[in-house]
C-alpha cells in the first residue's frame, strides 16, 4: 500500500507526465505535447521515480495502472457522459457493404474506447440499438449514453477515377438536448478507407469532447492497422461468427481468422479472435482442451507483442489463467487491461467473476455493475454465472435462460441454466435444459469441466455435481 500513497504525492504536472509515459510517449513527444523541453521532462520523470521509490518507467507505469484499475477510479470514469457508436447503415442491399459498415462501426468504437477518457458503450449492446426506440433519445436512454455516433455508408464509382468508392456520412448527436453536434460526409476510394476512418474518429472525439482535444492530437501509439481490406473483412466476419456461440461454427470462425493472418500477420483483431475462439473451445468443450489452451496463450502473447498499449492481449492472458484455475494471477492482468481501457466491458465482467472466485465478492459486484453500465444488454451469461457463484440460483436461472434465448446453442449458458434449475428443485426446467444441451452438444462432460477449470474451485465442483445428479455421464 505505501507505493499507492506515493502516487498521491505527485504534483499535477508529474501525474500528467506519468500518464503520458504510460501511453508510450518518449520524452521528446511529451515535451512537444506540454510545450516544455525534453530535458525538463526528464527532470520530472526522475522526480516521479524517486517519489514512487521505483527504478524505471515500467515500474512507475505499473503503479499508475494499478491505481487507475481500482473500482473507485473506474467508477468515477464511468460516471462521465457515455458515448455509443451505433451500427452504420449500409444504404446498398449488398452483403459486402453491410460487412464494411459493421466493421467500421466496431473499429470506430474501439478507437474511442482506447482513448480512455470517457465510457464507451460495448459494441455488443450498441449493435441492436436501432430496435430500442423510434428516436435517438429513446435509444440513448436504453443504452445509458448521452452522445450517439451515427451514420451511413453507400457504395459507388468515383466519376473522375472510374474506381470503386465509398460515401461515408457520420454525425454526432447529443441525445439529451436532441441537438446534432457535428456531421460530415466523406467520399473516398476503397484504398483510402483506413486513413479516413482514423480521421473521422479523431474529429468526432474532438467535437464531442473538446476537453480531450489535446489528447486526441498526441499522436499516441495505435494498434497496428492493416492496409489489406480483405484481411480486415475476414477478421470481422470471424468475430461475427464467434458471437453466435455455436459449436458447429467454431472451425469456420477460426478459418476466417487464419485466412486474415495469412494476408496480414500483424492484424491484432484476427489474433484476438483466435484467442476468443480457443477459449470457447475450452469452456464449451468444443475441442481438445490442451490444444485450445496453447492457441489461447499464443494469441494472448501475440496481441501483447503487437499492441501492448491496449487491453485485448491482457484479457486473453487472464482467460488463459482462468482455464488453469489460477484465478489469483488473472486479477492483476485484468486490472492492467482495464487501466489501459476503462471502457473494456468484457474485462470488467471477467474481473467480476474472478474476484468472486477469489473471495472478493462485494468488489466483484461493483465490477459487474461497471460491465453492465458499459453493456446494458450484454454479459447476461456472465451475470448468470456470478449469481450462480453466490448461490443465488433463481437469479442465475433467469439470466441463463435470457442468455440462451439470444443464443440457443450457447453450451455453457445452457449448462448454468440446467444446474441452477436443479439446485432450486425445478425438475421440469432442469430436464428441458439438459435435453437441449445433450441434443446440441452430446460430448459435453462434467469431468472435462473439472479438469479444465479445477475441481478445487467451488463453483466448478457445484456445476459438476449438479450435472452428474441430472444424469450426465462423467
Amino acid at each position: 500500500m505505501p507505493q499507492r500513497v506515493g502516487l498521491e504525492y505527485l504534483t499535477p504536472r508529474q501525474r500528467e507526465i506519468l500518464g503520458l509515459v504510460a501511453k508510450g510517449l518518449t520524452n521528446e513527444d511529451i515535451g512537444g505535447v506540454l510545450g516544455i523541453s525534453a530535458a525538463t521532462v526528464k527532470t520530472h520523470i526522475t522526480a516521479v521515480l524517486a517519489t514512487l521509490d521505483v527504478s524505471n518507467r515500467t515500474e512507475a507505469t505499473s503503479l499508475l495502472h494499478a491505481l487507475e484499475a481500482r473500482p473507485e477510479h473506474v467508477g468515477a470514469v464511468l460516471e462521465r457522459p457515455a458515448i455509443a457508436v451505433l451500427p452504420l447503415l449500409a444504404l446498398d442491399d449488398d452483403a459486402r457493404a453491410r460487412t464494411v459498415a459493421r466493421a467500421i462501426s466496431h473499429d470506430l468504437a474501439a478507437l474511442f474506447a482506447c482513448s480512455c477518457w470517457f465510457p464507451v458503450i460495448a459494441q455488443v449492446s450498441a449493435d441492436g440499438a436501432r430496435t430500442l426506440g423510434p428516436t435517438s433519445q429513446h435509444i440513448a436512454r436504453a443504452l445509458g449514453a448521452r452522445f450517439l455516433v451515427d451514420g451511413s455508408l453507400r457504395t459507388g464509382v468515383a466519376a473522375d477515377r472510374g474506381a470503386a468508392s465509398w460515401r461515408l456520412v457520420v454525425r454526432v448527436d447529443d441525445a439529451e438536448t436532441g441537438e446534432c453536434l457535428w456531421t460530415e460526409r466523406y467520399d473516398f476510394a476503397e484504398s483510402e478507407l483506413f486513413e479516413v476512418q482514423d480521421t473521422v474518429c479523431a474529429v468526432i472525439v474532438a467535437t464531442a469532447y473538446p476537453v480531450i482535444l489535446k489528447r486526441v492530437q498526441l499522436g499516441l501509439r495505435r494498434t497496428p492497422r492493416t492496409r489489406d481490406m480483405a484481411a480486415w473483412e475476414m477478421a470481422h466476419q470471424g468475430m461475427e461468427i464467434c458471437q453466435r456461440r455455436e459449436a458447429s461454427l467454431s472451425d469456420e470462425a477460426r478459418s476466417r481468422f487464419a485466412l486474415a493472418l495469412e494476408r496480414d500477420p500483424t492484424l491484432v483483431l484476427a489474433h484476438f479472435g483466435l484467442g476468443l475462439s480457443a477459449y470457447d473451445d475450452v469452456l464449451n468443450q468444443w475441442g481438445p482442451a490442451e490444444a485450445a489452451r496453447a492457441r489461447l496463450l499464443a494469441a494472448a502473447t501475440r496481441c501483447i507483442e503487437l499492441a501492448p498499449h491496449i487491453g485485448e492481449g491482457y484479457f486473453l492472458q487472464a482467460r488463459y489463467f482462468q482455464t488453469r484455475g489460477d484465478h489469483a494471477r488473472a486479477v492483476p492482468v485484468l486490472e492492467t487491461a482495464i487501466a489501459k481501457n476503462p471502457s473494456y466491458a468484457q474485462a470488467h465482467a471477467l474481473l467480476a467473476q474472478t474476484l468472486q472466485l477469489t473471495g472478493r465478492s462485494e468488489e466483484g459486484l461493483a465490477r459487474m455493475r461497471h460491465a453492465l453500465r458499459l453493456g446494458p444488454r450484454a454479459f447476461v451469461a456472465g451475470l448468470a454465472l456470478l449469481h450462480f457463484m453466490r448461490a443465488e440460483y433463481h437469479d442465475a436461472l433467469d439470466h441463463a435462460e435470457s442468455a440462451v434465448s439470444f443464443a440457443p446453442r450457447y453450451t455453457f449458458a445452457r449448462v448454468v441454466a440446467a444446474c441452477a434449475a436443479h439446485l432450486i428443485g425445478d425438475r421440469p426446467r432442469a430436464a428441458e435444459h439438459m435435453q437441449r444441451l445433450i441434443k446440441d452438444y452430446p460430448p459435453f462432460a462434467p469431468s472435462r469441466l473439472l479438469s479444465s477449470f479445477g475441481p478445487e474451485v467451488d463453483v466448478v465442483r457445484r456445476i459438476g455435481d449438479a450435472l452428474q445428479a441430472l444424469g450426465m455421464q462423467a
